[in-house]
């Protein structure tokens, strides 16, 4: 070697030797620790070994090696192999070890995959570094358990939205106000209340692949829920009625209608408005609403609306509904569904028991050497997509069974709101259209006992139920 070297006009800085330890590993061989750390801080650029298996007789560490020599610009030379990285030889043998490399890694990668999502098909969390407000996990512990104080202030989001009503970014305003520290110690975020409002950790699922829409499935976990299936899917009800809504401008208590506010001329939303009076007898401030089209200029009469005629118009609209049975009645079928529902549930449950039970003898199967892995991923990948098309299902099953004995019927609605709109005060009737209605279609019409014309509302649609 010391000749091959003055031959090569190389200046040799040191020798490595690990003389009388096995050359299986580089675990446990000081020299080869010192060689990488030479190489590491730049001291070598060209390593030269008499044979590879001199180096190391593991695969894995001669991979790991050779990526070292890459990243940091060292050569490598084989004696006994005539392995040179200046030449062309040499630069195709690494190709191959590089090759091998990018093999073993990607093979790594999919057999992590899969023990990360055959774990989470079993109820567990994948991770201790990455756990969900509410819960801890002790490194060693399979099962997350429940963190009493955090769990708490999860009940509390849960409740502010759902039953107080309380918009995403007013719940976050009103933790940080109370220095209620996330997770990671840092102030409340809309992104992260939304992220907590929409785990369904908290009903006691497991999800994996959360970033792939085509690996993400839910699975049922072995932790306790902090919260109940019903409360949970009613506010993934709320959420999604609030997201199916664009609004002009975020509604306010002054200006309720906002956002359900459609012109009949052209069947544009209205925006909102406010007019300041300078003459103190009278009120100060004016909400009105406009047809975005008026902005346009092509809406006739600029179509501008004040909030009291709206007002005004909708209360008669309510009012003059006298045959409630012209609003569907969506609560006659209700018996049979649920009977119907039911028995699509235990077929289903049915069928997913059978595809684990079949996900089972297949992993004994390849665990025994029964079945090659590429036969074994053709059918974990089967049974995958069949139980998740089986549980997306299910899930929506057991959504409409949980939100089935808090529906209301339109009836019901109408008639307490016709009967208690006068006895609410304007945040009331903003949470009340929030949650009921979806559009209200108005035009104005002149009158000579009113300046600037009257607001006739056409019609009213509601959300569903």
């Amino acid at each position: 070697m010391r000749s091959y070297a003055k031959i090569k006009d190389w200046h040799i800085y040191s020798i490595y030797a690990d003389e009388g330890i096995s050359a299986k590993d580089i675990d446990g061989r000081p020299e080869i620790k010192r060689m990488i750390a030479d190489i590491v801080s730049g001291k070598i650029t060209n390593v030269l070994v008499y044979k590879i298996d001199r180096l190391t007789r593991s695969t894995k560490n001669l991979i790991e090696l050779i990526d070292l020599f890459n990243k940091h610009d060292c050569a490598f030379n084989s004696l006994n192999e005539s392995i040179d990285t200046s030449s062309a030889t040499g630069r195709m043998f690494l190709k191959i070890v590089g090759i091998f490399a990018e093999f073993e890694r990607e093979n790594l990668a999919e057999r992590v995959r899969l023990g990360f999502e055959r774990k989470a098909r079993e109820g567990y969390t994948s991770s201790i570094w990455i756990q969900s407000y509410g819960y801890n996990r002790e490194n060693g512990n399979k099962v997350q358990d429940i963190f009493p104080e955090e769990a708490a202030i999860v009940r509390r989001i849960f409740s502010m939205y759902l039953h107080d009503d309380y918009a995403i970014n007013k719940i976050q305003k009103i933790l940080n106000v109370e220095k209620i520290p996330t997770k990671k110690h840092k102030k409340w975020a809309t992104t992260t209340i939304k992220q907590i409002l929409t785990n369904p950790t908290y009903i006691g699922k497991v999800r994996y692949a959360t970033e792939d829409a085509n690996r993400y499935f839910e699975a049922d976990g072995k932790h306790e829920p902090i919260i109940s299936e019903a409360m949970y899917y009613e506010v993934q009800e709320k959420l999604q009625k609030i997201k199916g809504v664009t609004r002009t401008k975020r509604p306010r208590s002054g200006v309720y209608y906002c956002g359900v506010l459609y012109c009949k001329s052209f069947g544009r939303k209205y925006t909102t408005k406010w007019s300041y009076s300078k003459d103190a007898s009278k009120n100060a401030i004016h909400p009105y609403y406009r047809c975005a089209n008026a902005l346009e200029g092509d809406c006739s009469n600029k179509n501008i609306i004040s909030h009291s005629k709206v007002e005004k118009a909708f209360q008669t609209y309510i009012a003059n509904i006298e045959n409630f049975s012209e609003i569907e009645n969506t609560d006659t079928n209700d018996a049979q569904d649920a009977l119907d529902n039911t028995t699509e549930l235990e077929t289903i449950a049915a069928e997913i028991a059978q595809i684990e039970r079949k996900a089972n003898e297949v992993m004994v199967l390849f665990m025994e050497n029964q079945i090659e892995f590429d036969a074994y991923q053709q059918m974990v990948k089967h049974g995958s997509e069949k139980r998740e098309e089986l549980t997306a299902r299910l899930n929506l099953l057991e959504n409409l069974e949980a939100s089935r004995e808090s529906r209301y019927s339109k009836q019901e609605i109408l008639a307490n709101i016709r009967e208690n709109w006068q006895e609410l005060d304007n945040e009331h009737r903003l949470q009340f259209v929030q949650k009921f209605i979806k559009k209200i279609v108005i035009h104005k019409e002149p009158s000579p006992d009113v300046k600037f014309g009257i607001a006739i509302v056409d019609n009213i649609e509601f959300n569903e139920f």
